[in-house]
């Protein structure tokens, strides 16, 4: 999930970088565990600068299939030295950054951010005038892991026994069958990993289903030879 909120973060300060606006003002990405990170920002500090903090992300319903984020909030934090800074104000570049960013919808988690409650807010920082811009996604699943597809079933000829060939819908995945019946799982004593063709002999009912990581197990496919 980390790398999902990540990529979030890179895609938000993108997003800012490609104004005008902030042609002349750095954007830089906050790094949850570096330490040097006010050593870095450091470089900016003749001026003005932005930095677009860590993804907040809460759960609302933990017992679900996902996980389901529900909301991400993300904020951007405005520096602003003011006996060296020239150009566009912290205010001023607070401003511009919520409008971009209110009613913008992001790749990543294809939900659209708005203005947040007390969405532009003044910060508390000795020796520089900051502000600080929140939006926010509705309460609504903003990210969820896919499922996969049933696997498909082949089977070759008419008279038992029968060639059967499974194909998963995603490269990689695992696909498990049973032919006694019971629910094909990855540690069912019952369940045999498909990889390759394998022969049936009538009576039997093959079920099968697939596993992938980062993925949730695909539906159950099921035949009957008789």
């Amino acid at each position: 999930m980390a790398s999902i909120l990540a990529s979030l973060q890179q895609e938000i300060a993108d997003r800012l970088l490609a104004d005008p606006f902030f042609a002349t003002i750095p954007v830089l990405v906050e790094q949850p565990r570096d330490a040097a990170f006010e050593l870095q920002a450091g470089v900016a500090r003749a001026g003005i600068y932005a930095v677009v903090l860590v993804p907040q992300a809460a759960v609302n319903a933990p017992t679900a299939p996902g996980p389901i984020f529900d909301p991400v909030e993300i904020a951007v934090v405005i520096r602003e030295n003011i006996p060296v800074a020239t150009g566009p104000h912290a205010l001023e570049a607070a401003e511009t950054a919520l409008a971009l960013l209110h009613l913008y919808r992001p790749v990543t988690i294809n939900e659209v951010f708005s203005a947040a409650p007390h969405a532009l807010q003044r910060m508390n920082e000795p020796g520089v005038v900051a502000y600080e811009m929140r939006v926010r996604t509705q309460a609504c699943a903003t990210y969820a892991v896919p499922q996969l597809d049933a696997p498909e079933i082949a089977s070759a000829g008419t008279q038992s026994p029968q060639t059967v060939t499974l194909t998963a819908s995603e490269p990689g995945a695992a696909v498990y069958y049973t032919l006694d019946g019971s629910q094909p799982a990855p540690r069912s004593p019952t369940s045999v990993l498909y990889t390759e063709p394998f022969a049936v002999e009538a009576p039997a009912l093959l079920r099968t289903r697939a596993w992938l990581a980062g993925y949730l197990a695909s539906v159950e496919a099921r035949e009957s030879f008789t």
